[in-house]
């Protein structure tokens, strides 16, 4: 019943002659930080009468908001290997982010091996994370079962801190924290997993009629901000999404 009003609501919004309205989105934290301010910016200069609300949280919190119609769309990044998609969510690919393996001040190693890396100690994001699956994936599907961890830490600022005050390795998208890097409070190692990049998403509930808003940052997004991949990205054949 609450998703046919959401529904009746939408069809009403998208009857009206202007295209005043809201828009609440959800993002992680390195995704709003490091890429949705130009998005945005860029969005409201050609349409400064929609209200724009930012919330930040974890894949799995943002997940339920958008099921439960607490957001509009989220940008997150894709999992990898994970089960079947929702049903009940479109996605298009935006961008996709390299991965790099932070180590200490002083690890300044061309690269390594996951039998190697067997042998050290990770900070890692929690249980559920992009980036905490890929390392578990990477080291189960090796058999060398999970890495060692020394901490787990719910925000890449507080990895980065971690691993500069020497904790242990950190597996994290290059983009969080390239001014670390850059400052040489982090050294960067080759990440020998099977997967070297992650790709931002952004998810919307797959409705009969979409509010105006919603409509509008899709079209943009399609439009104007065009899919950056990093060289070393394999290309893959674009899709189609339904409303």
């Amino acid at each position: 019943m609450l998703a046919l009003a959401d529904d009746a609501r939408a069809a009403i919004d998208a009857t009206k002659a202007e295209t005043a309205g809201s828009l609440s989105i959800g993002a992680l934290e390195t995704i709003d930080s490091a890429k949705l301010p130009g998005w945005l910016a860029d969005f409201q200069a050609v349409h400064p009468n929609i209200d724009i609300r930012l919330k930040i949280a974890g894949s799995g919190e943002l997940s339920r908001r958008l099921g439960e119609g607490e957001i509009d769309v989220a940008f997150c990044f894709d999992r990898p290997g994970a089960s079947e998609p929702d049903e009940r969510f479109a996605r298009r690919p935006v961008a996709a982010e390299p991965l790099v393996l932070i180590a200490p001040p002083g690890e300044n190693r061309a690269d390594v091996d996951l039998g190697e890396l067997a042998e050290k100690r990770f900070v890692a994001t929690e249980t559920g994370c992009v980036y905490r699956a890929m390392v578990d994936t990477a080291f189960t599907e090796a058999g060398l079962g999970g890495p060692k961890l020394a901490a787990e830490a719910g925000s890449i600022d507080a990895i980065a801190g971690l691993v500069a005050a020497g904790a242990g390795f950190g597996l994290v998208p290059r983009l969080a924290v390239a001014a670390a890097l850059d400052r040489g409070e982090v050294a960067e190692i080759a990440w020998p997993g099977p997967i070297r990049s992650a790709e931002l998403v952004m998810i919307w509930r797959r409705r009969r009629v979409q509010p105006p808003a919603l409509k509008l940052l899709l079209a943009a997004m399609g439009e104007n901000f065009a899919l950056v991949r990093p060289a070393a990205a394999r290309p893959r054949h674009a899709a189609s999404f339904p409303s």
